[in-house]
């Protein structure tokens, strides 16, 4: 073969230049009508996701409105001023962040005064960017909110330690402050248009016990002024055996004489931990039940009393305040909390849940009296403080170490549902190890070091228990 047969005529070649042509103009074409859905896709999900996120920023915002709004309702504001509230508090929070191309309506407010539930809604628009290849100008979503706006009914427990280290570094001044801001965020406002006894606050202190004021006899079943008797033989000196060079009997003859009748009189309401088979329980005083009180035990060997308190005084003079929601009684027990003695933290667990307990109902006056456990729409709630270890248990008793105590009374506390705050104020580690462990949960303890942290604890408390939950 020669090189002609292989060369192509020009008009072969010319067909085939065509074709070559129109095929890369097909394909341009192709991606240029490919590109547009990409786009599309690609843009819708840039958007969705900025609209998804956005939304869930408003949610949020709804959230914070409907409880500013629930909040004023039970503080008795009408429905105009509760409807604007929640719009400030909604458009306050939307303007503190980035909000470019978002808008909303107001909260539109709905009362649902069977269930006294409050619903808010509200419409919300996104603008886009590349969707709007497609035509798409706007996102659009709807958020809504509710919470129950019935306060609900409300028992709460506050137990104070007064040990003698809450004299130093300011605490109890700290302390009464923190309560008293407590006591005024818990309890409704003048004007309130539900039941004032929708929330009722009680009070205990503990040192080394309890004082059980007027409440003494019917815990312990003794007259806080009771003596002790003595009727036997007493081993006493008879005759001197040796004396010294000065005359001094330095050694005695001793025997046992009598009968002799002694006595011992004591006049105190301090209380110990309970003892027996009901000792971590909240069942009310009865026999086989009863608290144990100071005791006097007489000595026949060296013809003396002796008494099982620890200190003397025996213990504080503050005297328990069950439920009520008489602001000045409360204000006047933490005005009046002066620190001594030592640290039975177990008692003053105890004791926050007797004043809760309905079972301890034949102790406290009326009016005073705690719900049953099973009240519709009710809670009970024992919020402990202590700034010490729990180191002290009745002398001589035999008893559980302080600690030992108050984890078993916390977990049958835990059993009857009844919610634990804790408050570790400048406490040891042991301290606070104990008060960790009986909180409902680790959200619920507190660990302040100073008098501001304290303020903020006792606040933070008290929003937690009053500020209602999202319902949906």
């Amino acid at each position: 073969m020669d090189g002609t047969e292989v060369k192509m005529k020009t008009g072969q070649r010319n067909i085939f230049k065509g074709f070559a042509a129109n095929e890369a103009g097909n394909v341009a074409m192709i991606a240029a009508l490919t590109i547009i859905p990409i786009v599309t896709i690609a843009g819708f999900a840039i958007d969705f996701q900025v609209t998804t996120t956005q939304k869930a920023r408003v949610q949020q915002a709804i959230d914070s409105a409907v409880l500013a709004a629930t909040k004023s309702m039970q503080d008795g504001k009408d429905k105009a001023y509760t409807l604007k509230e929640a719009n400030d508090y909604f458009t306050g929070i939307l303007n503190q962040a980035n909000n470019s191309g978002l808008t909303c309506t107001k909260i539109d407010l709905i009362y649902i005064d069977n269930t006294e539930e409050m619903e808010g809604r509200a419409s919300c628009e996104q603008k886009t960017t590349l969707s709007q290849v497609a035509g798409i100008q706007k996102l659009k979503f709807d958020v809504t909110s509710a919470a129950t706006y019935g306060i609900g009914k409300l028992e709460i427990a506050f137990v104070f330690a007064v040990s003698g280290s809450m004299g130093s570094s300011n605490r109890m001044n700290n302390l009464k402050a923190a309560a008293r801001d407590a006591v005024d965020t818990l309890l409704p406002v003048e004007g309130y248009s539900g039941d004032p006894e929708d929330v009722r606050l009680a009070m205990v202190s503990y040192d080394t016990m309890v004082n059980a004021g007027p409440y003494f006899k019917a815990v312990t079943n003794v007259d806080p002024t009771r003596t002790y008797s003595y009727y036997g033989s007493i081993y006493e000196a008879t005759s001197c055996r040796r004396t010294n060079n000065r005359g001094q009997c330095t050694q005695w003859n001793y025997a046992w004489t009598g009968p002799h009748s002694r006595s011992y009189t004591i006049t105190s309401t301090c209380v110990w931990e309970r003892e027996g088979a009901d000792r971590y329980t909240g069942r009310g005083p009865a026999n086989n039940r009863w608290l144990t009180p100071i005791k006097a035990t007489f000595s026949n060997t060296n013809d003396s009393w002796s008494i099982d308190s620890a200190s003397n005084p025996h213990c504080n003079s503050d005297i328990p305040v069950p439920l009520t929601y008489d602001r000045k009684k409360l204000h006047d027990f933490i005005d009046g909390m002066k620190p001594v003695g030592m640290t039975a933290g177990h008692i003053g667990t105890a004791w926050g849940w007797y004043l809760v307990s309905p079972d301890f109902n034949t102790v406290w006056p009326s009016g005073s009296k705690a719900l049953p456990y099973d009240e519709p729409d009710a809670t009970k709630v024992v919020i402990m403080m202590s700034d010490g270890e729990y180191n002290q248990i009745r002398p001589g008793s035999g008893n559980p170490n302080s600690a030992t105590q108050a984890r078993a009374v916390c977990d049958q506390m835990k059993a009857n549902d009844i919610v634990i705050y804790t408050v570790a104020f400048s406490a040891p580690t042991a301290g606070q190890q104990v008060l960790a462990y009986c909180a409902t949960n680790p959200a619920f303890a507190y660990r302040p070091s100073n008098g501001q942290e304290l303020t903020e604890a006792y606040k933070s408390i008290a929003r937690s228990i009053s500020d209602l939950r999202i319902s949906r």
